[in-house]
């Protein structure tokens, strides 16, 4: 398992990186493996499906056909935000807070009912590529990692995507003890995961830039505040992931040799490739059209196409 794809969380930016996957796979990278969080994990989930369903149904394995379809779902599938999510009224928050049972700002019935549409589980376990993601238990507050062989697999799918407060908590069979959010909150890119697992050559896309810059949002809109919010914490733990992973990787012996002892017994120097925006990409969570999803497939191809892999 040489080549490992690692997807980062970015809600709805997501749709940059199918940009730069589309990018990749023109190219001729193959992943062994793929990692994802949040967005990343139902885009690395909707690939590995894909690759599944060629298996099964006999065809060659194609992961350029697999990323032309990704591009395909994000244009076709994800171009409003009632495709993801619906707002609670008024009255729903407000019983829900008063009774002690909030379950998000926003109703994620739709996602839920995208998810069923379009992954199967079939599919994920017949996948010549493997697959991992991330998700929070918020009563340890440790990250999971989970891949298709995992009961219940589809909720922990679920899990990983649930931005805090404005999602619902996923309970995995309804166990409070299972209770699950976004993996961001531990690990916004999976990369140090890849790295243990022993990747030989990791490319890690991102839908953040090393910094955010202005721009406005109405501070006193509840949704846009917690994207807000959101962002900027996710861009931090995003910043100390890469940095912490390329740290030490770059700490290894340069011969390519495996470490015999130490904290880092048995791993090896490997090629680590990071991708992200070289500027931030604003979108309104609760206003984007088909024409942004557009554009942030199309910024996502054009970074892709000038990094190498």
């Amino acid at each position: 398992m040489s080549n490992m794809l690692v997807l980062a969380g970015g809600s709805v930016k997501g749709a940059f990186q199918a940009g730069v996957i589309k990018a990749l796979a023109e190219k001729g990278f193959q992943p062994d493996v793929i990692y994802g969080i949040s967005a990343g994990s139902l885009n690395a989930a909707f690939l590995v499906n894909a690759l599944g369903q060629q298996h099964v149904s006999g065809q060659a394995i194609s992961f350029q056909q697999a990323a032309d379809d990704l591009w395909d779902f994000w244009e076709t599938r994800i171009t409003r935000p009632d495709c993801l999510s619906k707002p609670l009224s008024i009255f729903e928050l407000g019983w829900t807070a008063l009774t002690k049972k909030f379950r998000g700002l926003v109703s994620t019935q739709p996602l839920r009912d995208l998810i069923h549409d379009v992954v199967s589980i079939r599919n994920l376990q017949a996948s010549p590529v493997g697959l991992k993601i991330g998700a929070v238990n918020i009563m340890e507050g440790r990250i999971h990692y989970v891949d298709p062989s995992t009961p219940e697999f589809i909720e922990y799918l679920m899990a990983s995507s649930a931005v805090p407060i404005l999602m619902p908590v996923v309970k995995i069979n309804g166990e409070v003890r299972r209770s699950y959010l976004d993996g961001g909150l531990r690990d916004v890119t999976p990369i140090r995961q890849a790295l243990d697992d022993g990747g030989k050559n990791i490319v890690c896309v991102s839908c953040h830039p090393e910094a955010i810059e202005g721009g406005y949002f109405d501070s006193g809109d509840l949704l846009a505040l917690v994207d807000r919010v959101m962002d900027i914490a996710v861009n931090e733990i995003l910043n100390s992931d890469l940095r912490e992973t390329i740290l030490i990787n770059n700490s290894l012996p340069a011969d390519g040799s495996i470490v015999q002892g130490g904290p880092y017994q048995g791993y090896q120097r490997v090629k680590i490739e990071s991708i992200r925006p070289e500027q931030p990409i604003t979108i309104d969570i609760q206003h984007f059209t088909k024409l942004d999803i557009r554009r942030m497939l199309e910024i996502g191809y054009e970074v892709g196409r000038n990094k190498k892999a």
